[in-house]
């Protein structure tokens, strides 16, 4: 499709790349995307995600997205504000 959009065949292959995560741990751009879809989650989604869902769900995901994410994307998502359930969810997934 990218190609067919005049990207290149390197453009498209790394966007391909980057959309399938292959080599997430070790490239930059991958991990770094990562660490945005993570955030963005964490930021615009969690809050309304934690309602609808049971707390083992909720826990499990919490700790599946942290695993994902570098250190440095951790701390950023430490720093986003969080209240009521959403934080006692987060800090209860973080406790183990």
């Amino acid at each position: 499709m990218a190609e067919a959009s005049g990207y290149s065949k390197e453009e498209a292959m790394r966007v391909a790349q980057l959309i399938m995560k292959v080599d997430l741990r070790e490239d930059e751009g991958t991990q770094a995307l990562e660490d945005v879809a993570c955030l963005v989650f964490l930021d615009d989604q969690f809050a309304k995600f934690a309602e609808e869902h049971g707390e083992q769900k909720i826990l499990g995901i919490l700790r599946k997205t942290w695993g994902k994410m570098t250190r440095r994307g951790q701390e950023m998502a430490l720093e986003i504000h969080m209240e009521g359930r959403s934080k006692e969810l987060l800090e209860k997934a973080l406790a183990g």
